[in-house]
């Protein structure tokens, strides 16, 4: 996921011609990652990239230990096994774009939300994908598509990942500014997969986030962290997603998560 993050910081450079340093104005900004993402040892480094395996739901389809699993036709790959087949940049391009070496079709992989990871979110992903000692069985054949999810497929509501990701490469929810940039930039890669590019819902009832409105920012903590929403009901998919992947976003992350999505909900219409 290097390419699932190569947006390395850029220095801001220097014209001489003068005898004096001047900045060239379209120098670009820092990009916006996940806390610990400027790691300065391999240690760390791999660490933080362990933390995003969780934070992005890599382990939930890959397995607790990335040797594979089914889901329905699929079979998510053995991904102690397979990416040895993978340079980084090909490894890259496979989760950024949906695009294998082969030109095979990848179905399943949220290629539209990897699309968006910084370089340095990336770079500390593959670094510790490439950690994992090869264990586990070979990846299975995805099975014939049964006839619902082919029906699905020809009308279009399931996509292999590389027309998800041209499709959703210009969306994005609203831009609220540098204060709400760390925020907006966790829903890309995190909550759009359900909640759609825009955060504005899906058709299989996931609603548009400005549900955010009504909560506090302790009520949202339980939410976020184990899934108990307001009002005593009861999730099922929020409820697994909050303990296995968003409890293991930082304070910060949780924070800003929060400040955007209720500014985003505040908004006028």
């Amino acid at each position: 996921m290097r390419g699932l993050a190569i947006g390395l910081l850029l220095l801001s450079a220097c014209d001489r011609n003068a005898g004096e340093d001047r900045p060239i104005a379209d120098a670009k900004p820092a990009a916006i990652t996940f806390e610990g993402a400027d790691y300065t040892d391999a240690a760390a480094k791999t660490a933080h990239g362990e933390r995003l395996t969780r934070v992005l739901g890599c382990r939930g389809c890959h397995g607790k230990e990335m040797e594979g699993k089914r889901f329905y036709e699929l079979y998510a790959s053995n991904l102690t096994r397979d990416l040895a087949g993978y340079s980084d940049e090909q490894l890259e391009r496979l989760l950024r774009e949906g695009v294998r070496p082969s030109k095979s079709d990848v179905w399943g992989m949220p290629s539209e939300l990897f699309q968006h990871l910084s370089g340095p979110d990336m770079d500390a992903l593959i670094t510790h994908l490439r950690t994992l000692k090869p264990s586990g069985g070979p990846t299975q054949p995805r099975l014939p598509w049964q006839p619902d999810a082919a029906k699905l497929i020809a009308e279009g509501k399931i996509k292999p990942a590389a027309d998800s990701v041209k499709e959703t490469r210009n969306l994005g929810p609203a831009d609220l500014g540098e204060a709400h940039a760390l925020g907006r930039y966790i829903t890309r890669v995190t909550c759009a997969e359900c909640h759609g590019p825009k955060l504005e819902g899906q058709p299989n009832g996931n609603p548009d986030l400005v549900v955010a409105s009504g909560y506090t920012r302790e009520e949202f903590e339980r939410l976020i962290t184990q899934g108990i929403p307001t009002g005593g009901r009861k999730l099922t998919l929020m409820a697994s997603v909050a303990k296995s992947r968003f409890s293991h976003l930082t304070r910060k992350e949780r924070d800003a998560l929060y400040a955007y999505l209720k500014a985003r909900a505040d908004q006028p219409e």
